[in-house]
């Protein structure tokens, strides 16, 4: 599958219309131009097979989770006990009483939704999650909770009725298709429920950097000494004092934070914790490399080229290749270029150039075209 643009993602709206219009603003319906990840066969397919276990999946009624030993066994393992095996035939059962499955960690488990997350990751810059949801047709109502994060809620088959609760109290309804998909930004309470059939639903959540992040992360690189010292005694007798106080350490130590800095590290560290997609990478480095050999950036690599002062650093899904300063622009260019060969490194010594190519696609950040 492979890893749809930013444009496809929102369409039919142009990206700044979209970002204008509807980001962190209004739930709106997109119809992207790509296939649903999975569909009811599918699914059950998937549960039959993988041997899944609790809480990788769980149902879910009207009053929450179900009791897991309802619908698992325990299994011998080794020497010791493997509890929750799913018993799909007992998950069947739970969907013909009216209960839902839930899968939390689609993307975990399931190559195309996996692609799907990062896709969404490598275009907005946020960290995502997918988990999937079958409902039958006379499941109660799913509550969405409003939790600071933008949802992408992908109907695979069947239809569902979102009800959306806006910050100001008002509900607007929508109707989601196979192949349709939700946005709903942050602060809205979303309801769903199968509208006239069983329903199986991928609901996407992408949690962005917040200002609490920003906030902690400036707070954590002051010296703990300077956050220890004792206040004024008596302060705490009066309330006003106290504030004040308070207000002239922060403004202190806001005065003096290196602010580009604790960005930088909350936009590595961002990076670098992205979990890599790297299919076919354990055979990758069997095959041999000629100078003319056409190599690429995998499209689902997140990565940073970050300038240290002494090196040029190439980081990626906690990984870090570094390379000599005068080499920014060479690394930028096998970053992003379509396509490029070990021989197109012009100023790098052949010997070097293997090397190099060599080591991109050991490390998983470059794959043969």
């Amino acid at each position: 599958m492979s890893l749809p643009t930013l444009s496809q993602l929102l369409s039919p709206f142009p990206i700044d219309a979209f970002i204008r219009q509807f980001d962190s603003k209004a739930p709106v319906v997109l119809r992207p131009v790509l296939s649903t990840p999975l569909d009811l066969e599918r699914l059950d397919r998937f549960v039959a097979e993988r041997g899944l276990r609790w809480p990788t999946l769980h149902l879910e009624d009207a009053h929450g989770p179900v009791p897991p030993d309802r619908y698992t066994r325990v299994v011998q393992w080794g020497t010791g006990l493997e509890p929750h095996l799913i018993e799909p035939d007992a998950v069947r059962a739970g969907l013909q009483r009216g209960e839902r499955v839930v899968l939390p960690e689609l993307h975990r488990h399931h190559g195309p939704t996996g692609h799907l997350v990062r896709a969404y990751e490598v275009s907005l810059g946020m960290r995502g999650g997918a988990t999937a949801v079958l409902a039958p047709s006379d499941a109660p109502a799913r509550a969405l909770p409003a939790q600071g994060v933008h949802r992408y809620l992908l109907q695979c088959h069947g239809t569902r009725l979102c009800s959306v609760a806006t910050p100001d109290g008002t509900t607007e309804d929508f109707e989601l298709v196979v192949g349709c998909v939700m946005y709903v930004p942050p602060g809205h309470t979303v309801s769903t429920q199968p509208l006239g059939g069983p329903s199986l639903a991928v609901d996407l959540m992408l949690r962005p950097i917040r200002v609490r992040d920003v906030a902690v992360a400036e707070l954590r690189a002051f010296p703990r000494d300077l956050l220890r010292h004792p206040a004024p005694v008596g302060l705490g007798q009066d309330p006003s004092l106290l504030v004040s106080h308070w207000a002239d350490l922060v403004e202190r130590l806001l005065d003096e934070a290196d602010h580009e800095a604790v960005l930088e590290s909350l936009v590595d560290r961002f990076v670098q914790s992205r979990l890599p997609l790297l299919r076919g990478q354990l055979g990758a480095a069997d095959a041999p490399l000629y100078p003319h050999t056409k190599l690429r950036r995998r499209a689902a690599v997140m990565y940073r080229v970050v300038d240290t002062g002494s090196a040029v650093e190439l980081r990626f899904h906690g990984k870090t290749i570094p390379f000599p300063r005068e080499a920014e622009e060479l690394v930028k260019y096998m970053a992003t270029a379509e396509a490029w060969t070990p021989a197109d490194l012009d100023g790098v010594p052949t010997a070097h150039q293997q090397a190099i190519a060599e080591r991109l696609v050991a490390e998983g950040f470059c794959e043969r075209v």
